[in-house]
């Protein structure tokens, strides 16, 4: 992401210095989408396509503390923090004014909601002296469900600010919870992040641990035991969970389930129903009707939250 809105004057306040319309004015330019701004907290979704001036250089995340929850994967290589390949699989944290590159790792670019919270918030959620020592949060697959719809529910003209904002909190609450396991705050060595950009450039396809393992030069046994150590997820879990975590997007898009089951690399349309509501607690056909009909979403995005 780019320069994001300041924090100014009052600490419990947060004034967005830009806002846009929701379209892209070109293809190739970067679209900041404010969705919601209530007091100490503002959130908005950030779309970035590849052929935009911010991947070529430093980065600036500007005032404020931002939780980030990616949409699409992209390499993070944060100053004076260990680098990362972000996915859909954990939040991104990020202090403030903290400078670091980017690179995309699809053709989409970078997509993603993200939280910014007044210093007053913060510490009312991150315990004080905390925050250099924080780990990017590991992400339940309700929780990232929920920011998702949480999205989708700002976008809809007759959603309730009021509802919106206790909605947000809990989400960041939860997001920042000790019992939100986090990945450990140790370096991630090039072999585990090799194999995430794999598994993260090419959802659609399938990698055995075989194949990982002779990609990123190590033995299948210890590229397990690293891999978990570093990300908080077994490498199938973790490809699953990505796959899974995509199929959301199609799912709201209205593109056919046996498609998405085929496209994603399921046996089938029943195999991808019985995974996603094992995940996510329920089919994705339910959870289109309730997505499109909108009136039971606050509701849902509270079930899935707190189950998180």
């Amino acid at each position: 992401m780019g320069r994001r809105p300041d924090t100014q004057g009052s600490k419990n306040a947060i004034v967005p210095a830009a806002r846009c319309g929701g379209t892209l004015a070109t293809v190739n330019e970067a679209t900041i989408r404010t969705l919601l701004v209530d007091g100490d907290l503002m959130v908005g979704e950030f779309i970035c396509p590849p052929g935009d001036s911010r991947w070529l250089g430093e980065n600036d995340i500007g005032e404020g503390f931002h939780v980030v929850y990616p949409w699409t994967p992209v390499h993070i290589a944060r100053r004076a923090m260990p680098a990362l390949v972000a996915t859909p699989n954990h939040a991104v944290l990020y202090p403030p004014r903290l400078r670091f590159h980017r690179r995309y790792l699809s053709g989409e670019g970078d997509h993603c909601l993200f939280v910014i919270l007044s210093p007053a918030l913060r510490d009312a959620l991150i315990p004080h002296g905390d925050e250099p020592r924080l780990s990017d949060p590991v992400l339940a697959p309700t929780l990232w469900l929920g920011q998702r719809l949480f999205a989708e529910y700002l976008r809809r003209p007759d959603h309730d600010p009021v509802v919106a904002a206790g909605i947000v909190r809990e989400l960041v609450r939860q997001t920042l919870s000790p019992a939100s396991p986090p990945a450990p705050a140790m370096p991630v060595g090039t072999a585990v992040q090799r194999s995430q950009e794999l598994m993260a450039s090419a959802t659609e396809r399938l990698h055995p641990l075989d194949r990982l393992a002779r990609e990123t030069h190590y033995s299948p046994y210890h590229l397990l035991r690293a891999f978990h150590t570093c990300t908080g997820y077994t490498v199938h879990q973790y490809h699953l969970q990505l796959r899974l975590r995509r199929s959301v997007d199609l799912v709201l898009a209205g593109v056919p389930l046996a498609d998405i089951a085929f496209g994603l690399g399921f046996q089938g349309h029943s195999h991808f129903t019985s995974r996603f509501r094992r995940a996510f607690g329920w089919t994705p056909s339910a959870l289109r009707e309730i997505v499109e009909d909108g009136a039971a979403v606050p509701l849902l995005l509270a079930d899935l939250i707190v189950a998180a």
